[in-house]
């Protein structure tokens, strides 16, 4: 799949975590990578340069990542079906739970190794180009 023309966004309170996720997507060849510290500061930046793709840490503060996904979905716009990934620490079962009944796209461990985080997203791309 060529990224050469998309852009992504990335959500982490944690600026190493958004710096190496924001090197992996240029190393996959992302025309553009934005990034932003919580959920508040990335839905800003959806609105304003509409990503391909967002990736997305859950604990984070004001705004959370599951917050940012409700309200990412009540968007009355086509952003409301950006793809959405959250990267995060949390592997409880209930917030797997929560995540799909909130529409997430999927739902990866950190630490992730960069040719998983590719396959993810190359897989959630292609299903977007099929619908």
């Amino acid at each position: 799949m060529d990224f050469s023309l998309m852009r992504a966004l990335v959500i982490d309170d944690n600026e190493f975590v958004r710096f190496m996720v924001e090197k992996h997507l240029l190393s996959f060849g992302f025309q553009k990578v934005f990034s932003a510290d919580d959920g508040f500061e990335g839905l800003r930046f959806l609105t304003r340069e509409k990503p391909d793709v967002v990736i997305c840490d859950i604990n984070m503060r004001p705004v959370n990542g599951f917050e940012f996904l409700k309200q990412v979905r009540r968007l009355e716009t086509p952003l409301r079906s950006v793809p959405i990934i959250f990267l995060t620490s949390h592997a409880d079962e209930n917030f797997v739970k929560k995540a799909i009944e909130l529409q997430i796209d999927a739902y990866l461990l950190k630490p992730v190794m960069p040719i998983f985080l590719k396959k993810h997203i190359m897989k959630i791309m292609e299903q977007k180009l099929r619908a």
